[in-house]
């Protein structure tokens, strides 16, 4: 995802690095939801507290898996998909997430539709995204200027990777998952969110009429972390006719791949 010296093993996943050109840099890789979210937070002088900082970013990531986790009994998304609770005795955080994604079905004409799933509403294609974005903004607000959240491809990041040169993150290729396709270069407090067939299969539907997607990847960059994370899900099922929903969005940016062929638009790919 981005460049930085040889890096010397902390503790607790944490790994230290020289950083770009003389700034510090600390990273943190942990594992949860499933999958690793890693935490790069760099600057010419990183806070004394900065291990404090990343852990209270952790630790609200696994807050996020008590509140959102489907796979688990016990979190109010499952207690609400189960008819256990109504939505106004869920916390105020589960509500909003709610609403923002219903907000998004409503922008792309109901493609990203987190209620059309087995066992009732899922907002994991919009929570993940989300996460990120908070955990970033956490640690920026927290006094960390340049700040890079990578939750298994949705990205969220603040600042610059060094003093030089935005954060460079690349589009994983739908063919070859060891080589990336392009290069984005992510300006302050932009997000990038990528969905494809290549992680699990097929595990995305066509709401609308219940077939396979069609396309093989799609990366959406834009300034709200949890819409990109909904809109690449919603562009990879419908494709070059998701331009539509961009009317007006111009800091929206949209990367298609399809049987090797890339289709694009936005600024982000000029």
């Amino acid at each position: 995802m981005s460049v930085g010296s040889r890096p010397g093993l902390g503790t607790d996943g944490l790994v230290s690095y020289a950083g770009p050109g003389d700034w510090q840099q600390r990273m943190h890789v942990e594992p949860v939801w499933g999958t690793h979210v890693v935490l790069d937070v760099r600057a010419p002088e990183l806070p004394p507290d900065v291990d404090d900082l990343l852990a209270e970013a952790v630790s609200f990531l696994h807050q996020v898996d008590a509140w959102f986790s489907t796979y688990r009994a016990d979190t109010p998304i499952t207690m609400y998909r189960n008819g256990l609770i109504e939505l106004e005795r869920t916390p105020s955080i589960v509500q909003s997430v709610l609403e923002a994604c219903a907000g998004a079905k409503q922008l792309t004409d109901g493609v990203f539709d987190p209620w059309a799933v087995p066992g009732g509403v899922d907002p994991s294609g919009y929570v993940k995204g989300w996460a990120a974005g908070v955990a970033a903004d956490m640690l920026h607000d927290a006094g960390i200027p340049n700040v890079c959240v990578d939750a298994s491809g949705d990205i969220a990041v603040h600042g610059r990777m060094s003093a030089d040169e935005e954060w460079a993150v690349g589009i994983t290729n739908p063919y070859d998952t060891q080589s990336v396709i392009r290069v984005v270069h992510l300006p302050d407090g932009t997000a990038m969110a990528t969905s494809g067939l290549y992680e699990r299969g097929e595990h995305i539907r066509d709401t609308s009429g219940g077939t396979s997607v069609h396309y093989d990847s799609a990366t959406v960059v834009g300034p709200d972390a949890g819409l990109a994370d909904a809109l690449a899900t919603a562009c990879l099922v419908e494709g070059p006719r998701c331009n539509r929903w961009f009317v007006g969005l111009d800091e929206w940016s949209v990367y298609l791949v399809k049987d090797g062929r890339a289709e694009f638009f936005g600024p982000a790919f000029l």
